[in-house]
């Protein structure tokens, strides 16, 4: 069965297999226009991730006597009844942030993944938050066509206690368990991967992928050659496949890889390559993303630096020589296990001549929300390691 894969983020498409793609140039440095000041334009801005969007209201209408469903109320697999011109299958696995739609029937099989948070019962399914990968089809076709024009689902639990869901504000409809018979052969709860780290080979084409799975979040660092990249997202798995939604990337990546793992770590990627891993636990400790959040300053000699990790997932990083403002960058942040990530939208940079990553990596270490932190990043640029709050009077 041929499959369509998910879209590509980044700035150009690859061919190559179905994980990610190293491109642009060596120092992964984006290119910029000096200006007459000798001030630099923004960074050529990337697809959006899905990170930045939101996925879900929490004010959200319900009809009269029943109430918004959360996640306690789903089930692994349930059946949205026929849709497409077939059965709609819906999967929450591990409910931890990846959803996905299915089409699996004879003639066709297709596959839509997003993050979501389910705030207030309801999923939005777009290509800001998700992908589609799925077989050549009329029924794949349409499901295709329903991503990309963007739909809302709604979950709601009604007077009788039955779970019912609303397809684009359409009618309310019963939402059934529908268990799946998954291989034995394979992994088939996320819970197994959480805490390991798997490096994959390919030997007959040179390729390396190294997986680290964390909670409800992976990143994958992957050599192709002498090309090196990562990306970084939401992990489940859901009717015995394993499903990475890219959120965040360093030059480009799949904005959804679709793959089986079997129990000895064999990793058979859909429409891509078959890898050979070997598995590891991970000696890392995870970040509380929420204690990282806030206002932060860095100094070296007479450069003051000043960085700034909202908690809507915006950053900017600020630095000044001698209080002359020296460059500006800004984009979204989010962590991962332990590793930071700074992904650039727009980076303005000043006589010095410093470049900007598209996105920068690195471990937070001795995180003390009423001190300060250690970040050990890949920047090319000379950003500092050690952080501290800011004082005020």
């Amino acid at each position: 069965m041929n499959f369509k894969v998910g879209s590509v983020l980044g700035t150009s498409a690859l061919a190559m297999t179905l994980m990610l793609a190293a491109c642009g140039s060596d120092d992964n440095s984006s290119n910029v226009e000096r200006g007459d000041d000798g001030s630099s334009s923004s960074v050529e801005e990337k697809s959006s991730s899905s990170t930045t969007e939101s996925s879900s209201s929490e004010d959200v209408d319900v009809p009269k006597g029943t109430r918004a469903a959360t996640l306690d109320d789903l089930e692994k697999n349930m059946t949205l009844g026929e849709m497409f011109g077939t059965e709609l299958y819906f999967a929450s696995g591990n409910k931890q942030g990846v959803f996905s739609l299915w089409i699996q029937d004879a003639s066709s099989m297709a596959v839509i993944a997003v993050h979501s948070d389910f705030k207030g019962g309801v999923i939005k399914v777009s290509t800001d938050n998700g992908s589609f990968m799925g077989s050549d089809s009329k029924s794949a076709d349409e499901m295709q066509d329903f991503i990309e024009k963007t739909a809302t689902l709604k979950f709601i639990v009604n007077e009788k206690d039955q779970l019912q869901v609303s397809i684009n504000d359409g009618d309310y409809k019963d939402v059934k368990k529908s268990p799946v018979d998954v291989d034995r052969n394979d992994i088939s709860d996320a819970n197994e991967l959480h805490g390991t780290k798997l490096t994959c080979k390919n030997e007959s084409e040179k390729l390396e992928q190294v997986y680290s799975f964390y909670k409800d979040s992976y990143i994958v660092e992957e050599k192709v050659g002498d090309s090196t990249t990562w990306s970084a997202g939401s992990y489940d798995i859901q009717r015995g496949y394993l499903l990475m939604v890219t959120e965040l990337f360093e030059s480009e990546a799949y904005s959804l890889v679709m793959a089986s793992l079997s129990k000895k770590f064999k990793l058979s990627i859909q429409a891509g390559s078959t890898l050979e891993c070997t598995k590891a636990e991970l000696d890392t400790k995870e970040v509380d993303g929420e204690k990282l959040a806030g206002s932060w300053v860095a100094y070296d000699e007479d450069t003051k630096w000043a960085l700034s990790l909202d908690s809507n997932g915006d950053y900017t990083l600020e630095w000044t020589l001698s209080k002359v403002p020296q460059g500006k960058r800004s984009g979204v942040w989010a962590v991962f296990g332990d590793q930071l990530i700074l992904m650039n939208k727009s980076c303005t940079v000043y006589a010095d001549g410093s470049k900007c990553k598209s996105a920068v990596k690195g471990a937070v270490e001795k995180l003390d929300p009423e001190k300060g932190f250690t970040y050990k990043h890949n920047d090319s640029a000379p950003v500092p390691t050690e952080w501290e709050l800011p004082q005020y009077e």
